[in-house]
């Protein structure tokens, strides 16, 4: 008989006082495959609302203050104490849908020395097919949209692979690449240095169909046009430089 493997759900949150319970309430609901159990990490990124208040009122999750340092530090610490075999980044908001865990673990039952990338994009293509733009929800802004295509392309041209959703916020990993990986950024751009570093360790990264619900700035998104910049640069630079 297989034996499980742990699946560590790690969520930095920045400000997210009027999500938060709800996204966990409904990690925790999420029905995931027998052969895999799950634990929840809250990293707190320096919240100034009542984010921590509503934290330390929630039972059965782990959690990790921290002065305000970026996502991609938050999610380091995270990895720190996480005791699963495999990462899944979950961000803090409801833009995402847990009950797609369970489709994005299936690679890991029969394939190693992977990573799935939960895609929008391929799922607003099957959802919304007479869309005049493929691939994007039709309340997705059209900055992160270009982006995203931009990004493609550019990895495609870098690194020869085909990643249709860069800036998607679900991804799993093998906890143990990061025994390997030195992850020198803090911002949103840590999760393309690791899509970089993924590809030149010899990861395939599987593409998963995952549904999505766009939120807006006054909803309390966070990221902007110089984040893009800064994936930009991270794609360019971790496609050399030395690890």
């Amino acid at each position: 008989m297989l034996s499980k493997k742990k699946l560590s759900i790690i969520v930095p949150i920045f400000n997210e006082k009027k999500f938060i319970l709800r996204l966990i309430n409904k990690i925790k609901k999420a029905k995931i495959n027998s052969y895999f159990e799950k634990e929840i990490i809250v990293v707190n990124d320096g919240s100034t609302d009542n984010t921590a208040v509503v934290l330390s009122k929630i039972q059965n999750i782990k959690i990790i203050n921290q002065e305000n340092s970026g996502k991609g530090r938050a999610v380091q610490n995270g990895i720190k104490i996480a005791t699963g075999d495999l990462i899944l980044v979950q961000d803090g908001d409801l833009e995402y849908f847990p009950k797609d865990y369970d489709k994005m673990l299936l690679p890991f039952k029969n394939q190693s020395k992977i990573s799935v990338f939960g895609s929008r994009v391929l799922m607003n293509k099957k959802k919304y097919k007479n869309n005049f733009f493929p691939g994007k929800h039709p309340n997705q802004n059209f900055g992160p949209f270009l982006m995203n295509i931009f990004l493609q392309n550019l990895f495609k041209i870098l690194f020869k692979k085909n990643i249709t959703d860069l800036l998607t916020g679900y991804k799993i990993y093998e906890k143990k690449i990061f025994k390997k990986l030195k992850i020198e950024t803090n911002g949103f751009e840590t999760d393309h240095e690791i899509s970089a570093k993924l590809v030149r360790l010899g990861y395939q990264i599987i593409e998963v169909p995952i549904n999505y619900n766009p939120r807006t700035k006054e909803e309390g998104k966070k990221i902007n046009f110089f984040d893009g910049l800064k994936a930009i640069y991270a794609i360019i630079k971790y496609k050399w430089k030395q690890f």
